[in-house]
Protein backbone atom coordinates (compact mmCIF):
# COMPACT_ATOMS: atom_id res chain seq x y z
CA UNK A 1 0.00 0.00 0.00
CA UNK A 2 2.58 2.41 1.07
CA UNK A 3 4.69 1.62 -2.30
CA UNK A 4 1.43 2.35 -4.38
CA UNK A 5 1.07 5.30 -2.48
CA UNK A 6 4.53 6.74 -3.14
CA UNK A 7 3.95 5.95 -6.77
CA UNK A 8 0.98 7.97 -7.33
CA UNK A 9 2.38 10.91 -5.41
CA UNK A 10 5.49 10.63 -7.99
CA UNK A 11 2.61 10.82 -10.74
CA UNK A 12 0.58 13.30 -9.70
CA UNK A 13 3.80 15.58 -8.72
CA UNK A 14 5.88 14.71 -12.25
CA UNK A 15 2.72 15.56 -14.04
CA UNK A 16 2.45 18.70 -13.33
CA UNK A 17 5.43 18.97 -12.52
CA UNK A 18 5.15 20.66 -9.10
CA UNK A 19 7.84 22.74 -6.45
CA UNK A 20 8.36 19.48 -4.78
CA UNK A 21 8.27 17.36 -8.12
CA UNK A 22 10.84 19.93 -9.46
CA UNK A 23 12.68 20.40 -6.19
CA UNK A 24 13.38 16.30 -5.94
CA UNK A 25 14.27 16.33 -9.85
CA UNK A 26 17.28 18.75 -8.66
CA UNK A 27 18.57 16.55 -5.64
CA UNK A 28 18.35 13.51 -7.62
CA UNK A 29 20.21 15.07 -10.54
CA UNK A 30 22.91 16.76 -8.28
CA UNK A 31 23.45 13.36 -6.48
CA UNK A 32 23.68 11.53 -9.87
CA UNK A 33 26.35 13.71 -10.93
CA UNK A 34 27.92 13.66 -7.13
CA UNK A 35 28.33 10.07 -7.58
CA UNK A 36 29.24 9.69 -10.75
CA UNK A 37 31.91 11.99 -10.99
CA UNK A 38 33.45 11.18 -7.55
CA UNK A 39 33.45 7.49 -9.51
CA UNK A 40 35.18 9.06 -12.52
CA UNK A 41 37.95 10.15 -9.96
CA UNK A 42 37.03 14.44 -10.67
CA UNK A 43 38.42 15.32 -7.40
CA UNK A 44 38.46 18.87 -8.64
CA UNK A 45 34.84 18.77 -9.15
CA UNK A 46 33.91 16.99 -5.84
CA UNK A 47 36.08 17.79 -3.61
CA UNK A 48 34.33 20.68 -1.92
CA UNK A 49 30.51 20.85 -1.79
CA UNK A 50 30.46 24.48 -2.83
CA UNK A 51 33.09 23.76 -5.72
CA UNK A 52 30.46 20.95 -7.10
CA UNK A 53 27.16 23.07 -6.67
CA UNK A 54 28.78 26.01 -8.41
CA UNK A 55 30.11 23.74 -11.19
CA UNK A 56 26.32 22.22 -11.61
CA UNK A 57 24.89 25.60 -11.43
CA UNK A 58 27.41 27.11 -14.18
CA UNK A 59 26.46 23.70 -16.04
CA UNK A 60 23.01 24.11 -15.89
CA UNK A 61 22.09 27.67 -16.52
CA UNK A 62 24.91 27.64 -19.48
CA UNK A 63 26.56 30.46 -18.35
CA UNK A 64 30.25 28.42 -18.90
CA UNK A 65 32.50 30.34 -17.11
CA UNK A 66 35.46 27.55 -17.59
CA UNK A 67 37.13 27.86 -14.45
CA UNK A 68 35.76 24.34 -13.42
CA UNK A 69 35.82 21.26 -15.55
CA UNK A 70 35.84 17.92 -16.43
CA UNK A 71 39.27 16.12 -16.68
CA UNK A 72 39.01 12.19 -17.11
CA UNK A 73 38.09 10.58 -20.27
CA UNK A 74 34.93 9.16 -18.40
CA UNK A 75 33.77 12.79 -16.81
CA UNK A 76 33.73 14.97 -20.05
CA UNK A 77 31.91 11.96 -21.43
CA UNK A 78 28.99 12.19 -18.60
CA UNK A 79 29.47 15.48 -19.05
CA UNK A 80 28.60 15.80 -22.81
CA UNK A 81 25.82 13.23 -22.64
CA UNK A 82 24.12 13.51 -19.48
CA UNK A 83 24.97 16.46 -17.10
CA UNK A 84 24.26 19.06 -19.32
CA UNK A 85 21.62 18.13 -21.22
CA UNK A 86 19.76 16.99 -18.14
CA UNK A 87 20.70 19.84 -15.87
CA UNK A 88 19.68 22.37 -18.94
CA UNK A 89 16.12 20.87 -19.23
CA UNK A 90 16.49 21.23 -15.32
CA UNK A 91 17.09 24.96 -15.10
CA UNK A 92 14.31 25.85 -18.06
CA UNK A 93 11.41 23.94 -16.25
CA UNK A 94 12.88 25.93 -13.29
CA UNK A 95 12.90 29.26 -15.05
CA UNK A 96 9.11 29.04 -16.80
CA UNK A 97 7.73 28.09 -13.28
CA UNK A 98 9.30 31.73 -11.82
CA UNK A 99 8.10 33.67 -15.13
CA UNK A 100 4.67 30.93 -14.76
CA UNK A 101 4.53 32.41 -10.76
CA UNK A 102 5.22 36.09 -11.74
CA UNK A 103 2.52 36.48 -14.34
CA UNK A 104 0.42 34.79 -12.23
CA UNK A 105 0.97 37.15 -9.71
CA UNK A 106 1.14 40.09 -12.26
CA UNK A 107 -2.35 38.94 -13.33
CA UNK A 108 -3.89 38.47 -10.01
CA UNK A 109 -3.55 42.05 -9.75
CA UNK A 110 -5.16 43.22 -13.25
CA UNK A 111 -7.79 41.16 -12.93
CA UNK A 112 -8.57 42.09 -9.19
CA UNK A 113 -8.39 38.37 -8.03
CA UNK A 114 -5.25 39.60 -5.23
CA UNK A 115 -5.52 40.01 -1.42
CA UNK A 116 -5.00 43.31 -0.07
CA UNK A 117 -5.37 42.24 3.65
CA UNK A 118 -2.30 43.15 4.57
CA UNK A 119 -3.01 46.92 3.51
CA UNK A 120 -3.58 49.35 6.54
CA UNK A 121 -5.18 52.96 6.53
CA UNK A 122 -6.19 52.73 3.21
CA UNK A 123 -9.40 53.94 1.17
CA UNK A 124 -11.89 52.07 -0.43
CA UNK A 125 -13.77 52.81 -3.33
CA UNK A 126 -16.74 51.03 -4.63
CA UNK A 127 -17.88 51.28 -8.16
CA UNK A 128 -16.11 52.18 -11.52
CA UNK A 129 -17.67 55.14 -13.60
CA UNK A 130 -15.54 55.65 -16.09
CA UNK A 131 -13.81 59.39 -16.25
CA UNK A 132 -15.98 60.52 -12.81
CA UNK A 133 -14.16 57.86 -11.28
CA UNK A 134 -11.16 58.53 -12.89
CA UNK A 135 -11.06 62.10 -12.19
CA UNK A 136 -12.44 61.44 -8.45
CA UNK A 137 -9.13 59.32 -7.51
CA UNK A 138 -6.66 61.88 -9.01
CA UNK A 139 -8.46 64.98 -6.81
CA UNK A 140 -8.14 62.55 -3.83
CA UNK A 141 -4.67 62.17 -4.77
CA UNK A 142 -3.75 65.34 -5.21
CA UNK A 143 -4.20 66.31 -1.56
CA UNK A 144 -0.23 65.92 -0.50
CA UNK A 145 -1.64 66.09 3.58
CA UNK A 146 -4.19 63.22 2.61
CA UNK A 147 -5.00 60.89 6.01
CA UNK A 148 -5.37 57.74 3.77
CA UNK A 149 -2.05 55.71 2.29
CA UNK A 150 -3.07 54.03 -0.75
CA UNK A 151 -6.52 53.68 -2.85
CA UNK A 152 -8.23 49.93 -3.16
CA UNK A 153 -10.76 49.91 -5.91
CA UNK A 154 -13.33 47.73 -5.75
CA UNK A 155 -15.69 46.36 -8.65
CA UNK A 156 -18.48 44.08 -8.96
CA UNK A 157 -18.15 43.91 -12.66
CA UNK A 158 -15.60 41.61 -14.77
CA UNK A 159 -12.77 44.03 -16.29
CA UNK A 160 -9.36 44.75 -16.07
CA UNK A 161 -7.42 47.07 -13.77
CA UNK A 162 -8.72 50.25 -14.91
CA UNK A 163 -5.91 52.53 -13.63
CA UNK A 164 -2.66 50.52 -13.96
CA UNK A 165 0.12 52.67 -14.67
CA UNK A 166 -1.17 54.74 -11.10
CA UNK A 167 1.17 53.18 -8.74
CA UNK A 168 -1.36 54.25 -5.47
CA UNK A 169 -4.10 52.36 -6.52
CA UNK A 170 -4.53 48.85 -6.54
CA UNK A 171 -8.08 46.90 -7.80
CA UNK A 172 -9.84 44.10 -6.22
CA UNK A 173 -12.83 42.55 -7.87
CA UNK A 174 -15.40 41.86 -6.12
CA UNK A 175 -18.68 39.44 -6.06
CA UNK A 176 -20.64 40.14 -2.58
CA UNK A 177 -20.01 42.95 -0.74
CA UNK A 178 -21.68 40.57 2.83
CA UNK A 179 -19.57 38.11 2.49
CA UNK A 180 -16.51 37.99 5.44
CA UNK A 181 -14.17 36.63 3.19
CA UNK A 182 -14.69 39.76 0.88
CA UNK A 183 -14.27 42.05 3.87
CA UNK A 184 -10.62 40.17 4.83
CA UNK A 185 -9.38 40.93 1.18
CA UNK A 186 -9.91 44.45 1.30
CA UNK A 187 -8.94 44.95 4.86
CA UNK A 188 -12.23 46.23 5.66
CA UNK A 189 -11.94 45.90 9.12
CA UNK A 190 -8.42 48.66 8.88
CA UNK A 191 -9.39 50.97 6.30
CA UNK A 192 -9.41 55.22 6.52
CA UNK A 193 -12.59 55.92 4.42
CA UNK A 194 -15.06 54.63 2.24
CA UNK A 195 -16.33 55.93 -0.85
CA UNK A 196 -19.34 54.09 -2.50
CA UNK A 197 -20.14 55.85 -5.72
CA UNK A 198 -21.24 52.62 -8.01
CA UNK A 199 -23.29 52.07 -11.44
CA UNK A 200 -26.79 52.20 -9.90
CA UNK A 201 -28.39 53.97 -6.77
CA UNK A 202 -29.31 50.06 -5.79
CA UNK A 203 -25.75 48.99 -5.92
CA UNK A 204 -24.88 52.13 -3.81
CA UNK A 205 -27.12 51.36 -1.15
CA UNK A 206 -27.08 47.84 -1.16
CA UNK A 207 -23.77 48.36 -0.72
CA UNK A 208 -23.49 51.12 2.34
CA UNK A 209 -26.28 48.85 4.32
CA UNK A 210 -23.95 46.16 4.44
CA UNK A 211 -20.28 47.80 4.70
CA UNK A 212 -21.86 50.50 7.36
CA UNK A 213 -21.96 47.40 10.28
CA UNK A 214 -18.02 46.27 9.75
CA UNK A 215 -16.18 49.64 9.66
CA UNK A 216 -13.81 50.73 12.20
CA UNK A 217 -15.54 53.61 14.56
CA UNK A 218 -13.45 56.60 13.38
CA UNK A 219 -13.96 54.65 9.20
CA UNK A 220 -15.95 57.96 6.89
CA UNK A 221 -18.38 56.92 4.62
CA UNK A 222 -19.29 58.61 2.02
CA UNK A 223 -22.29 57.42 -0.53
CA UNK A 224 -23.74 59.12 -3.92
CA UNK A 225 -26.97 58.23 -4.55
CA UNK A 226 -28.69 60.77 -7.56
CA UNK A 227 -32.59 59.13 -5.82
CA UNK A 228 -33.54 61.13 -3.24
CA UNK A 229 -35.69 58.29 -1.50
CA UNK A 230 -32.88 56.31 -1.41
CA UNK A 231 -30.62 58.98 0.28
CA UNK A 232 -33.49 59.60 2.58
CA UNK A 233 -33.81 56.31 3.50
CA UNK A 234 -29.77 55.31 4.16
CA UNK A 235 -30.09 58.91 6.23
CA UNK A 236 -32.43 56.98 8.11
CA UNK A 237 -30.82 53.81 8.57
CA UNK A 238 -27.21 55.07 8.94
CA UNK A 239 -27.04 58.34 10.17
CA UNK A 240 -23.37 58.68 10.37
CA UNK A 241 -22.90 57.98 6.51
CA UNK A 242 -22.70 61.30 4.52
CA UNK A 243 -25.26 61.29 1.64
CA UNK A 244 -23.80 62.92 -1.38
CA UNK A 245 -27.03 64.12 -3.49
CA UNK A 246 -27.08 65.23 -7.10
CA UNK A 247 -27.33 68.94 -6.84
CA UNK A 248 -27.19 69.76 -10.94
CA UNK A 249 -30.84 71.07 -10.22
CA UNK A 250 -29.60 73.49 -7.67
CA UNK A 251 -26.48 74.89 -8.83
CA UNK A 252 -28.25 75.82 -12.45
CA UNK A 253 -31.08 78.07 -10.36
CA UNK A 254 -28.67 79.17 -8.24
CA UNK A 255 -26.22 80.00 -11.42
CA UNK A 256 -28.67 81.65 -13.31
CA UNK A 257 -30.04 84.21 -10.63
CA UNK A 258 -26.20 84.76 -9.15
CA UNK A 259 -24.12 84.77 -12.19
CA UNK A 260 -20.49 82.71 -11.41
CA UNK A 261 -22.22 80.75 -8.20
CA UNK A 262 -21.17 77.38 -10.38
CA UNK A 263 -17.26 78.73 -10.34
CA UNK A 264 -17.32 79.53 -6.73
CA UNK A 265 -18.83 75.66 -5.47
CA UNK A 266 -16.50 74.26 -7.90
CA UNK A 267 -13.30 76.02 -6.18
CA UNK A 268 -13.88 75.25 -3.46
CA UNK A 269 -14.46 71.80 -4.66
CA UNK A 270 -11.74 70.99 -6.88
CA UNK A 271 -8.24 71.92 -5.58
CA UNK A 272 -6.05 72.05 -8.52
CA UNK A 273 -8.50 74.98 -8.98
CA UNK A 274 -6.62 77.71 -5.99
CA UNK A 275 -8.06 77.99 -2.67
CA UNK A 276 -10.47 74.69 -1.90
CA UNK A 277 -12.58 73.91 0.85
CA UNK A 278 -11.18 71.48 3.61
CA UNK A 279 -12.45 70.46 7.37
CA UNK A 280 -11.10 70.61 10.44
CA UNK A 281 -11.92 68.58 13.67
CA UNK A 282 -10.94 70.89 16.95
CA UNK A 283 -9.38 68.80 19.56
CA UNK A 284 -11.36 67.57 22.77
CA UNK A 285 -9.52 69.10 25.35
CA UNK A 286 -9.83 72.50 23.86
CA UNK A 287 -11.88 75.18 26.22
CA UNK A 288 -14.46 76.81 24.02
CA UNK A 289 -14.22 79.92 21.54
CA UNK A 290 -16.23 82.10 20.20
CA UNK A 291 -16.20 82.04 16.51
CA UNK A 292 -15.78 85.39 15.63
CA UNK A 293 -12.26 85.37 17.61
CA UNK A 294 -11.79 81.75 15.67
CA UNK A 295 -12.28 83.14 12.59
CA UNK A 296 -10.20 86.22 12.61
CA UNK A 297 -7.07 84.44 14.04
CA UNK A 298 -7.49 81.82 11.28
CA UNK A 299 -7.62 84.48 8.73
CA UNK A 300 -4.75 86.09 10.59
CA UNK A 301 -2.14 83.38 11.00
CA UNK A 302 -3.46 80.50 8.43
CA UNK A 303 -4.42 82.56 5.55
CA UNK A 304 -7.77 80.82 5.83
CA UNK A 305 -11.63 81.86 6.05
CA UNK A 306 -13.62 79.87 8.49
CA UNK A 307 -17.48 79.54 6.56
CA UNK A 308 -19.03 77.29 9.19
CA UNK A 309 -19.06 74.74 11.72
CA UNK A 310 -20.78 71.23 12.24
CA UNK A 311 -21.54 68.74 15.58
CA UNK A 312 -20.41 66.12 13.07
CA UNK A 313 -18.23 64.49 11.03
CA UNK A 314 -20.72 64.00 8.07
CA UNK A 315 -21.64 67.53 8.28
CA UNK A 316 -25.12 67.33 9.21
CA UNK A 317 -26.86 70.04 11.23
CA UNK A 318 -24.00 72.67 9.60
CA UNK A 319 -24.29 76.25 10.62
CA UNK A 320 -23.60 78.30 8.22
CA UNK A 321 -21.80 82.03 8.25
CA UNK A 322 -22.85 81.94 12.40
CA UNK A 323 -23.04 84.90 14.40
CA UNK A 324 -19.86 86.04 15.92
CA UNK A 325 -20.26 85.20 19.37
CA UNK A 326 -21.18 81.59 18.81
CA UNK A 327 -19.37 79.26 20.90
CA UNK A 328 -17.26 76.73 19.42
CA UNK A 329 -16.24 74.17 21.86
CA UNK A 330 -13.87 70.84 21.62
CA UNK A 331 -14.78 68.14 18.86
CA UNK A 332 -16.91 70.20 16.82
CA UNK A 333 -15.47 70.55 12.88
CA UNK A 334 -14.56 73.84 11.33
CA UNK A 335 -15.18 74.15 7.23
CA UNK A 336 -13.11 76.74 6.02
CA UNK A 337 -11.59 77.73 2.85
CA UNK A 338 -7.35 78.05 2.44
CA UNK A 339 -5.14 77.17 0.21
CA UNK A 340 -4.07 74.23 1.65
CA UNK A 341 -5.00 71.26 4.14
CA UNK A 342 -4.32 72.85 8.15
CA UNK A 343 -3.57 69.86 10.57
CA UNK A 344 -5.47 70.20 14.39
CA UNK A 345 -1.64 69.61 15.63
CA UNK A 346 -0.65 73.16 13.98
CA UNK A 347 -2.72 75.71 15.42
CA UNK A 348 -2.03 77.01 18.97
CA UNK A 349 -5.56 76.93 20.14
CA UNK A 350 -4.40 78.26 23.71
CA UNK A 351 -3.06 81.48 22.36
CA UNK A 352 -6.35 82.18 20.26
CA UNK A 353 -7.89 84.29 22.67
CA UNK A 354 -4.41 85.92 24.12
CA UNK A 355 -3.91 86.79 20.66
CA UNK A 356 -6.94 88.59 19.84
Amino acid sequence: MLFIWVVKACQRHLTRLTWPALASLFVGQYLFCYLVLSAAGESQLVGRISDFVYYCSVIGSTVGFGDLSPQTAIGRLFTAFWQIPVSVGLFGALMGKVIALVQGMLAKGMTGMGNYSHLHNHMLVFGWRGLQTEKMISLLLYDTQRAFERVLLCEWQEMQHPLPGNNWVDFLRISNVNDPAEHRRMALSSCQSIIIFARTDEQTFTAALSLAKHTPANCHIVAYLEDERYASLLEVHCPHIEVVRNLSAEQLSRSIQDPGSSQSVASIINPTLGDTGYALQLPQNISSLQYGALMRYMKLYHDATVVGISHHKNGRGMELNPVINTEVHGGMWLHLIGNSRILPEEIAWHEIKVAL
